[in-house]
Parts: C-alpha cells; structure tokens; sequence
C-alpha cells in the first residue's frame, strides 16, 4: 500500500469547525463502522481526514459544553450567595419577633 503524504498540524486540522459551515459527515452517529477492507492510500487518506473532521468537531463540541458549563457554575454560586443572604436575614427577623414577643409577654 502506498503511504499518504505529510497530515497538517494537529492544533490546526484541515476542516476543523469554525465560523464558516460545518460538513455532513458519513454514516449515522452511534453505529458500529462496518468491517473495512483494504483500501487504496485515497481512501485512507479520506478516511483519516473524516475522523480528524469528527475530532475537531468533538473538541468543539466539548469546548462549547465546557463554556456553557462554567457560565452555568457562575450562575449556581451567584444564587447560592442570594439564598445565604436571605437565609441569614430571614433569621434576624425570626429573632426580632421573637425577642418581641417574649418583651411582651406577661411577666409572672
């Protein structure tokens, strides 16, 4: 079998996803890849470029899931802050009225 020239860097692939359109890709997510055989160095050449494609892709995708993660964290310890602040005021005035409450109770 004939060897397939030079690939292109790995923190650049050829086709990675970016502003522009993305490509269809070949076959259904999910399935088992059927049974290969041997192919000439113009497939595996097509082949290797279709799984760094579905690479790119996936490190996009988990680029994405991570931003989208971290902005959602922000947002948990935002509230969490909140419910403590309301927490500890809502305690004051149980407090309060209860202080009050006994002051005006009959002594005795």
């Amino acid at each position: 079998m004939a060897e397939a020239g030079p690939l292109p860097p790995a923190g650049a692939p050829e086709g990675s996803p970016g502003p522009g359109p993305r490509r269809t890709r070949v076959g259904s997510e999910g399935s088992r890849p059927p049974e290969l055989p041997e192919l000439p160095a113009g497939d595996t050449r097509e082949l290797l470029e279709e799984v760094e494609m579905q690479i790119g892709d996936a490190a996009f995708s988990l680029a994405k899931i991570l931003e989208a993660t971290s902005a959602v964290s922000a947002q948990v310890e935002e509230l969490a802050s909140k419910c403590s602040e309301n927490a500890r005021f809502l305690r004051t005035w149980r407090d309060l009225l209860r202080e009050g409450y006994e002051s005006l109770k009959p002594s005795g």
